[in-house]
């Protein structure tokens, strides 16, 4: 008992050797005091010599407690059985809900390793099917992959001239891509045919390019992002004007619209106005703004996202503050309070989203090295042990949760995209 852990079980300073058998009984009580609510497992009862086990005595009425006790296990299985069926928590041993302590992480093999991009990772973004995601940036090829953690093999690569992909986003039926970027053009790509039509500039429009495409969730519309700060609203079937939410601005760079987001039922569309924070909300149906209010995370707004299940509004800044809104609170006018700001990164928020259950909130900045951190809504509390900084994210331009959460996957600025598996969900 000399050693610094077995120091407790002494009774006198001066002791140092125990028996076998004293040392067990002292374990006992010490375990027994630390643990009252349990007890020791209960050998079973010892074999004879032909390996017959030993029978109790029987009680003094002479029944046998045979037939007692198999009908005790009997009744013991059937109700674990019921309780499974039931997915009875006790028994399980696991929450459907993910723990806001530790984020259970996996790296896998890269998304895009069967064929890197040769430039910056731009976008990263999934199929509806969660089997399937694409990559695109600077080196205007869109390239199309089957996701399994293993191989990620290629399925397709479509070249699109003179167009340096900046955004892009599949329909919300899986079977068109859109991607916009530096370029007069917008690109449609039939997945199904594997062709890609070059969208012709806008009637009345002169363009030099678009920051951003986002196709609405009901599949109705689409919201694209000028260069010049102008928003424009399309129809998704047709892909001509509806409606020009927004006008151009001289000022584009600091008072045009920053970014766009839908409602997850795509009936709002929530757009940044510039400077001072400004956020408007649009009647998509109507074409009107029914409600403007001001982010005060930062003197820009420079990311919105929208929780699937319709009961947060998350912003990002140009300071780097994310901050969490309750959505009813935004839409039912005035002036909202944050319920909570994230100041982990210190640069412009550049990426923003919540995984599909609501649970969790990325975000990153690209203007500083492995600058993301993935926040935990039920706590509130960012994750303390991923990203590390041995995580190789680099300077992360893009992200993208899989619709299951299974995966995220990180483009950065050399090329790669990087996937990790979330272990708390088990579909991709």
């Amino acid at each position: 008992a000399g050693g610094s852990r077995l120091r407790k079980l002494r009774t006198r300073p001066s002791e140092r050797v125990l028996g076998g058998k004293e040392y067990e009984a002292r374990l006992r009580a010490q375990f027994a005091a630390t643990q009252p609510a349990t007890g020791w497992a209960e050998m079973p009862a010892r074999r004879g010599a032909k390996g017959k086990q030993r029978r109790p005595k029987q009680p003094a009425g002479g029944a046998s407690s045979d037939e007692d006790s198999d009908g005790a296990v009997e009744k013991l299985a059937a109700e674990a059985q019921e309780a499974l069926l039931r997915g009875a928590p006790s028994l399980l041993g696991r929450s459907d809900a993910i723990s806001g302590q530790e984020l259970a992480v996996k790296r896998t093999v890269d998304l895009n390793a069967a064929a890197a991009s040769n430039s910056a990772v731009n976008c990263v973004a999934w199929h509806p099917n969660g089997r399937l995601a694409l990559t695109a940036g600077f080196d205007k090829t869109l390239r199309l992959f089957r996701v399994d953690g293993t191989r990620n093999t290629l399925l397709q690569s479509v070249h699109l001239p003179k167009l340096q992909v900046a955004s892009a986003a599949f329909s919300s039926d899986g079977a068109r891509a859109f991607a916009c970027g530096r370029g007069r053009q917008w690109a449609c790509v039939d997945l199904h045919s594997g062709r890609a039509t070059m969208m012709p500039p806008l009637p009345g429009r002169e363009e030099a390019g678009y920051r951003e495409v986002v196709p609405s969730p009901d599949g109705a519309t689409i919201a694209l992002l000028c260069e010049s700060g102008a928003l424009l609203l399309l129809s998704q079937k047709s892909r001509t004007l509806l409606a020009t939410l927004q006008p151009s601005e001289p000022t584009a760079r600091f008072g045009g619209c920053q970014c766009v987001a839908y409602s997850p039922d795509g009936a709002l569309l929530f757009a940044s106005g510039g400077g001072n924070g400004r956020v408007q909300v649009w009647d998509v149906r109507r074409r009107v703004c029914i409600h403007t209010w001001h982010d005060g995370s930062g003197v820009r707004t420079t990311r919105i996202a929208l929780s699937p299940d319709g009961r947060y509004v998350a912003t990002g800044s140009d300071a780097g503050v994310v901050a969490l809104y309750e959505t009813a609170a935004v839409v039912a006018g005035g002036e909202p309070k944050a319920l909570k700001e994230f100041m982990n990164v210190r640069t412009a928020i550049t990426a923003l989203a919540f995984n599909h259950s609501s649970e969790l909130l990325a975000f990153a900045s690209k203007y500083a090295k492995a600058s993301m951190r993935v926040a935990h809504l039920a706590t509130r509390r960012v994750y303390p042990n991923w990203p590390t900084s041995k995580t190789p994210l680099k300077y992360v331009q893009s992200f993208a949760f899989s619709p299951g959460s299974g995966y995220l996957s990180f483009g950065n600025d050399k090329g790669a995209a990087l996937l990790y598996r979330l272990n708390h969900f088990e579909a991709a």
